[in-house]
């Protein structure tokens, strides 16, 4: 394309040339629409005239139209916690999956911002739990909830080769496929991988899912469809591979953790306990 959509935590996005031409190179970054909150996500439908699809830490899902995107043409409402990820699909060009700090996935009419389906991740992944193979956090005065049962949703990405939608949510070590069945998200196929992932891509009729670097563990792996005929999804060893072999890696003294997506998301105001208060804090008389 022409342009490059991008985003701030301020909660305006800005369309960007990439233009090679030496006039179009001077022009600043054009503001294409703002929200009062931060905007978490930002993708376009494939319909004719594409809308776009941004979300933010206020809960909603808005639709917009495109290039003057100052005309909403929809809201998403229904998510109860910050929407960190959006996902439209050529197959379905009037609907986008959401995906929430609240442990959901909706589906959604985009023309009219319709809800049409929930889906409460909880009732697939909560063997994970179950069985000790979510890797908990420590509750903090950065994020309250650490040690709780969540499945805040990372990302979600469509799968146009078999008209299906593969999402990931944090902590949890699976990759969670849902096909796209008359309108309607379907049972899905859970996949099991080593380590909880931070994000994934689709290639065509396969995924890669990448992870935070670990001693001894694979960044990236890849998964393809089995070839008989199931759609079911199972380790693509040679791409896996192909890819470990071309990452340039370097050692470095420590890796920085990552931040909880409940950290940025929770919009209260938490006053420091006072004993977590640190050398700067203030003591009472």
């Amino acid at each position: 394309g022409e342009f490059l959509i991008t985003a701030d935590k301020f909660g305006d996005a800005y369309r960007v040339s990439t233009s090679s031409n030496q006039e179009e190179e001077k022009k600043k970054p054009e503001l294409l629409l703002g929200h009062v909150s931060i905007l978490c996500a930002i993708a376009f439908t494939f319909n004719e005239k594409p809308l776009v699809l941004s979300c933010d830490r206020d809960e909603k899902l808005r639709v917009s139209k495109y290039p003057n995107s100052y005309n909403i043409q929809s809201f998403g409402l229904g998510h109860t916690e910050f929407v960190t990820t959006v996902s439209a699909a050529r197959f379905a060009p009037n609907s986008a999956v959401t995906g929430s700090g609240d442990g959901t996935l909706r589906l959604w009419d985009t023309p009219s911002g319709a809800l049409v389906q929930t889906i409460e991740l909880r009732a697939y992944l909560a063997k994970y739990y179950e069985s000790g193979a979510v890797q908990r956090g420590t509750d903090s005065y950065e994020d309250r909830t650490a040690s709780t049962d969540r499945y805040g949703v990372l990302r979600i990405r469509a799968i146009d080769a078999i008209e299906a939608f593969v999402a990931i949510a944090e902590r949890i070590p699976a990759v969670i496929v849902f096909p796209l069945c008359q309108g309607r998200l379907g049972e899905p196929q859970v996949i099991d991988v080593a380590v909880p992932p931070i994000d994934v891509a689709v290639l065509g009729d396969r995924m890669v899912v990448s992870f935070a670097p670990k001693d001894g563990a694979d960044l990236v792996v890849a998964l393809k469809l089995d070839g008989d005929g199931h759609r079911k999804y199972v380790a693509d060893e040679e791409l896996t591979a192909a890819l470990s072999s071309n990452i340039d890696t370097k050692e470095t003294e420590s890796v920085p953790l990552v931040q909880s997506i409940f950290v940025w998301g929770n919009k209260m105001y938490l006053a420091r306990p006072k004993d977590e208060e640190g050398d700067d804090g203030d003591e009472e008389d």
